[in-house]
């Protein structure tokens, strides 16, 4: 009973403890929001390890800058965007490594209406999602990250905008370009 009353507490009470050395209520922020920001991060680096040391690197950064958090906005966007530009600067640090391809990406589970169990159909499905991990994995990290956060978190271009603090026409010409370069490699696919 005590643990679901420490869930209610708005974050910006949590931070405001925080602020005042409550270690505890730092924990309570992590706890609710690491599950959210792990399948943003491993959705643009499809590496488990490589998404831990971005999720832990964010939340060391936002613990050091968690006085310039402005408590009338809410906490997770602010998160949310320390995560984001983490992953963008942890992917072009390591630019020259290339990881596995962005694994759960696509649900496996829904092949989709029309779709009988055929072995056929099953290796043609197996094909495409490898195919369009691969192609979403190759776009150039800034594409990737409008991309995702567009197709997979569902975000507005507005959100999105101010997610990675670039202006709604850099996200539409960023989603534009990614979207081609899909087009362009997928063409045989689909």
């Amino acid at each position: 009973m005590a643990d679901q009353s420490k869930e209610l507490i708005p974050d910006n009470k949590l931070v405001k403890r925080v602020l005042k050395g409550d270690g505890r209520a730092f924990e309570m922020l992590i706890k609710k929001y690491q599950k959210r920001l792990y399948f943003t991060i491993r959705k643009m680096l499809g590496s488990h390890d490589d998404t831990d040391d971005v999720l832990q690197e964010t939340f060391i950064k936002a613990y050091n800058r968690l006085d310039s958090y402005k408590e009338t906005y809410p906490f997770y966007p602010w998160l949310h965007r320390i995560a984001i530009n983490t992953a963008i600067n942890f992917s072009r640090k390591n630019s020259t490594r290339k990881e596995s391809s962005l694994d759960g990406m696509l649900e496996e589970g829904n092949p989709g209406p029309g779709y009988h169990r055929n072995p056929h159909h099953e290796l043609e499905r197996i094909e495409l999602t490898e195919h369009v991990k691969i192609a979403i994995e190759n776009l150039p990290i800034d594409q990737k990250a409008v991309f995702l956060l567009r197709t997979s978190d569902g975000l507005s271009y507005e959100e999105i905008s101010e997610q990675l603090n670039i202006s709604m026409g850099t996200v539409m010409s960023r989603l534009s370009r990614a979207r081609d370069k899909l087009r362009k490699q997928l063409r045989g696919y689909l």
